[in-house]
C-alpha cells in the first residue's frame, strides 16, 4: 500500500511537471509566434494575412467590378489558398502585396464606348457623355448619317485607342446634299439705285415680318458706302415670306444681291429679298401676304446666312424699320 502511494505521488509530480512544461512551451510560442494564414498560389507562399475574410472579399470585388475606373472586371483562373500556421511575430501581414500578386495573374477587361455607324465600330471614347456629344454634334451639324450613329459599351482585354470627340465628329461628318436654288426666268429689270430717303413716307399698306432673326446691319450710310436695306440674320434654309401681297417682278440672280426676289405691291411700292439660298416663286406670279417665296441663304456679296430686306417707293430706298422690326 505504501509503495502504491509512493508510485502515485511520483505520477502526479510527473504530470504536473509535464503540464508546467507544456504551459511554458505555450507561453514561449505565444511570446514568439502568432497564428496567421499563409496565402499560397500554385502551391507557393506569396504572403500572409490575419484577415482572410476581408482579403477574400477584396479580391472578389475587384474581379467583379475592377478598379471603378478604366478596368471593368478581371478574370482569374487560379484562386489563392489559405493555410493556418504559426509565424514569428516579426512577420507582418502583407495583404496589399498578396492582393497585387493575385490580381496580376488575371486578365483585366477594359471598358470603353464604341461609336457605331450602321453596325460597324468606328471609334472609341472613354465616357458615355463623350459618345452622346458626338451624336448630338452630328445632328446639330445635320450630318446625313447622324441617325445611323449609335454607341455601345465595349469590353476588351486590349487597351483600345480612344479618340477625341471633335476628331470623331470630323471623321464621321457627311455634308448634307443641298438642293440647288430654284432660279426662274427673269422678267423686267431691277432697280439697284442707292438713293436713300430718311423721311417717313406712308405706304398705304401694312407689312408683316418676312423672317424672324437678329438685326445685324441697319439702313443708312456706313463705312463701305450706303446700306440700302436691313439685314436680319438667322439659320440657312429658314423660309422667307412676302411682307405684303403683290406681283413678283424679279426672281433670279442679281450680282451682289445673290438670289433675289422683288415683289411689286402697287403704287410704286416694292420689297426686295436678297441673298436667298432657294427661290419658290416665278416672275409674273401673284403672291399673298405671308406666302413663302424663298429661303435664307448667303449668296452674292454676303458674310453669312441672312435676309437683306429693302423697301422702295418709286425706286427710292426707305428705312424698313419705319415699317417693320
Amino acid at each position: 500500500m505504501k509503495k502504491l502511494f509512493i508510485h502515485l505521488r511520483k505520477s502526479v509530480k510527473l504530470i504536473i511537471i509535464i503540464a508546467l512544461a507544456f504551459l511554458v512551451i505555450i507561453g514561449i510560442m505565444y511570446l514568439l509566434f502568432k497564428p496567421m494564414y499563409a496565402v499560397k498560389l500554385n502551391g507557393e507562399i506569396i504572403g500572409y494575412t490575419d484577415a482572410k475574410k476581408q482579403l477574400t472579399e477584396r479580391i472578389d470585388k475587384y474581379m467583379k467590378s475592377g478598379d471603378g475606373n478604366k478596368i471593368a472586371f478581371v478574370e482569374i483562373d487560379t484562386m489563392p489558398e489559405y493555410e493556418i500556421c504559426y509565424s514569428k511575430k516579426d512577420i507582418k501581414a502583407n495583404e496589399d502585396k498578396v492582393f497585387d500578386t493575385v490580381i496580376a495573374t488575371g486578365t483585366p477587361y477594359y471598358k470603353d464606348y464604341a461609336i457605331m455607324l450602321d453596325g460597324e465600330e468606328k471609334a472609341y471614347v472613354a465616357t458615355p457623355e463623350e459618345a452622346e456629344k458626338i451624336i448630338a454634334d452630328l445632328r446639330e451639324k445635320k450630318s446625313t448619317n447622324a441617325d445611323s450613329v449609335t454607341y455601345v459599351t465595349k469590353y476588351s482585354s486590349d487597351i483600345l485607342e480612344e479618340s477625341d470627340v471633335d476628331k470623331v465628329v470630323a471623321d464621321l461628318y457627311v455634308e448634307p446634299v443641298v438642293a440647288k436654288p430654284k432660279v426662274t426666268t427673269k422678267v423686267g429689270t431691277v432697280n439697284t439705285s442707292q438713293k436713300l430717303s430718311y423721311s417717313v413716307q406712308p405706304l398705304g399698306i401694312s407689312l408683316v415680318r418676312p423672317v424672324s432673326g437678329t438685326i445685324t446691319s441697319r439702313f443708312g450710310r456706313r463705312s463701305r458706302g450706303m446700306h440700302t436695306g436691313l439685314d436680319i440674320a438667322t439659320s440657312k434654309g429658314t423660309p422667307i415670306v412676302a411682307a405684303a401681297s403683290g406681283t413678283v417682278t424679279f426672281a433670279g440672280s442679281k450680282g451682289s444681291y445673290g438670289y433675289l426676289v422683288v415683289v411689286d405691291h402697287g403704287n410704286g411700292i416694292q420689297t426686295y429679298y436678297a441673298h436667298c439660298s432657294a427661290i419658290y416663286v416665278s416672275a409674273g406670279q401673284y403672291v399673298s401676304q405671308g406666302q413663302k417665296i424663298s429661303a435664307i441663304g448667303s449668296t452674292g456679296n454676303s458674310t453669312g446666312p441672312h435676309l437683306h430686306l429693302e423697301v422702295r417707293i418709286n425706286g427710292v430706298c426707305q428705312n424698313p424699320q419705319n415699317y417693320l422690326y
